[in-house]
């Protein structure tokens, strides 16, 4: 005569145990999985708007206005590009004309680039306290006329955020020296004509995220003229 024998207590308990530990497992890497796409989804979001605010930043440098420069609301001329502690400032061609805007406007354009603080008028607080805490705007602005009687409003277009830090250089090439090096400055423009004795011909952008990326970018620029002395007696 067969009798059937069931599980006995103590191999349902371990059967149990092994399904609970498989289950938490499961779940873990499940889990691990899960945060692992999410993060790579928000790199490669960060990465795409860095890429956006790079590509903005080398159609103004790759279309600067050497020859350019503009009148400020004071009267003054400012050259067609310079850096101050405002940020960078520059000319730049290829502005497209709207059919739809009811005004005349030049097709070329003074545009500004500078790092906003949090909290400002240009970088408001954000709900995430760490955005907040983790760097300013970039911000470009841009005037719809290039020579400013006073009258003329920047509008401001937000590039990317949060930013912690923001350099601007300049590749030069000194034709006297024979040299070629970045600087901090850029050439000192002679008043004459607006040539300059040496040669700016890249502009280099080296900024910081608050995610800790670093990205390095060299753009060049349309050739500055090279002003040279004339000799005595001409």
């Amino acid at each position: 005569m067969n009798v059937n024998r069931g599980f006995t207590l103590i191999e349902l308990l371990l059967a149990l145990s092994i399904a609970a530990l498989i289950s938490m497992g499961t779940l873990f890497l499940f889990q691990t999985s899960l945060n692992s796409k999410n993060v790579i989804e928000e790199q490669a979001e960060s990465m795409a708007k860095i890429g956006r605010a790079m590509r903005v930043i080398e159609q103004d440098i790759i279309q600067l206005s050497p020859y350019r420069s503009v009148r400020d609301p004071f009267g003054d001329f400012r050259p067609a590009i310079e850096v101050t502690f405002d940020g960078l400032y520059m000319t730049r061609n290829g502005w497209a004309i709207s059919q739809f805007s009811s005004y005349q406007r030049s097709s070329q354009q003074r545009v500004h680039y500078r790092l906003a603080e949090p909290g400002s008028e240009l970088c408001p607080w954000s709900e995430d306290e760490e955005i907040n805490d983790a760097g300013g705007c970039l911000i470009r602005s841009f005037q719809l006329q290039l020579d400013d009687d006073g009258s003329l409003a920047w509008q401001h277009q937000p590039l990317l955020r949060p930013v912690k830090t923001m350099n601007w250089q300049f590749l030069i090439d000194d034709p006297e020296s024979g040299s070629m090096d970045f600087r901090n400055e850029l050439p000192q423009e002679d008043p004459r004509d607006g040539a300059t004795k040496s040669r700016l011909i890249g502009v280099q952008v080296e900024l910081e995220t608050g995610q800790g990326q670093s990205l390095k970018r060299l753009f060049s620029t349309p050739t500055l003229p090279v002003y040279v002395e004339p000799e005595q007696g001409s």
